[in-house]
């Protein structure tokens, strides 16, 4: 990784390709240098511009005294038994984040952060007891795939989902450049349809991703039928309700051709009752859509619902499927590393349980950020 000696010099990773070019003209570049380091740093993951070799030694030597090349590094790592790894990445502008590598069947799949925290206050997530801290650069958010593609080795084929820490339409313009830099084929060369964003139902970002050029799968969670519930558990509802939710949905099908997927987070007793269910169906027939039943994963002491019984899952699914819904289960992994969905955070919730993978390396303790250290731990909800 190239530093000069300014303490903290301008960061190249991250950048487009355009904006290579205005960084680098004024210390002798030509504009076609700026597609060659665009190569080095996304397609190849060489971050010392001394091993550029299609560039002349000068521009090399100039380049490494006046930026740094910082795609972050991983601080720490907890392994689950069913092959997931968790990540904490120390960012390259301050602060940590959780990305998880999940491994189902020779597919592995890269779960990303897009912010430091969430502001959407989800009741049944643990990110949201964070708040915001800050937003991620494209930069800070690629880099978490580039750092466990080195780490675990990774080749060929692979997918990524925008469901760790943050809600990625709130930080939709960063999100989307890191989108253009996976799906770019001089990049990381991922293919649109291997990545996907998941919203809790931010109506504009869905609206604005149907017109992107470069667009990735949309997954929404939807999470409760009646506007009542869903006020309850994710409070976006009540500046988005379902059915301003299900309108953009519908335009989204309309304008893209393109099916999308509704997650559902069972909670007992909350959202999983036989006319859930049935509402659900109407739902999701309505829609271009498919659906997703996800079991919720606990944290005692800090979030306070139960997941459903595995019987009571699966009878929802074969209830789904007998009213024609499309619908899967997506079964819980990494749990034992609080690496599942809805566990992920830094600062608050019990401390992790440590794994080691196969270099023996331990998680390290979780490292708040400034103004995470600032807020004092946020206590256990009652139900609302």
């Amino acid at each position: 990784m190239a530093r000069s000696s300014d303490p903290s010099p301008p960061n190249l990773y991250g950048l487009d390709r355009e904006a290579l070019a205005e960084r680098i003209e004024e210390h002798g570049a030509k504009p076609y240098h700026a597609g060659q380091i665009f190569r080095w740093l996304y397609h190849f993951r060489r971050y010392d511009p001394s091993g550029w070799t299609d560039l002349p030694l000068p521009l090399r030597a100039r380049i490494a005294q006046a930026f740094r090349v910082d795609p972050g590094t991983i601080a720490g790592l907890a392994s689950a038994r069913d092959g997931t790894v968790k990540f904490g990445i120390a960012l390259s502008e301050g602060g940590t984040v959780e990305a998880v590598s999940m491994v189902q069947r020779e597919r592995v799949t890269l779960c990303l952060s897009s912010q430091v925290g969430c502001a959407l206050d989800c009741d049944f997530c643990l990110t949201g007891r964070m708040g915001l801290v800050r937003h991620l650069s494209p930069g800070e958010i690629v880099g978490q795939v580039a750092l466990i593609q080195e780490d675990r080795k990774l080749g060929g084929v692979f997918n990524v989902v925008f469901m760790g820490m943050g809600e990625p339409f709130h930080n939709y313009d960063q999100v989307m450049a890191a989108v253009r830099l996976l799906a770019d084929p001089e990049g990381f060369g991922l293919s649109h349809q291997r990545i996907t964003v998941s919203t809790s139902g931010l109506v504009p970002g869905i609206e604005r991703l149907a017109s992107e050029a470069v667009r990735p799968r949309l997954a929404v969670s939807l999470n409760a039928t009646t506007d009542a519930t869903r006020d309850r558990l994710m409070p976006v509802n009540r500046k988005y309700p379902i059915a301003r939710l299900l309108e953009a949905c519908r335009a989204f099908a309309l304008a893209t051709g393109e099916r999308f997927t509704f997650e559902y987070v069972l909670l007992r007793g909350i959202n999983d009752t036989d006319a859930d269910v049935e509402r659900l169906a109407r739902i999701v027939r309505g829609q271009q859509a498919k659906l997703n039943l996800i079991p919720f994963n606990p944290v005692p002491g800090w979030l306070d619902y139960q997941p459903a019984p595995k019987a009571r899952v699966e009878a929802i699914r074969d209830r789904l499927l007998a009213l024609d819904v499309p619908v899967s289960i997506r079964w819980s992994r990494g749990a034992e590393a609080r690496a599942a969905c809805g566990q992920l955070a830094v600062g608050v919730g019990p401390s992790h349980p440590v794994g080691r993978d196969d270099s023996d390396r331990l998680l390290v303790p979780d490292r708040p950020t400034e103004a995470a250290e600032a807020r004092p731990p946020a206590p256990a909800r009652r139900k609302r």
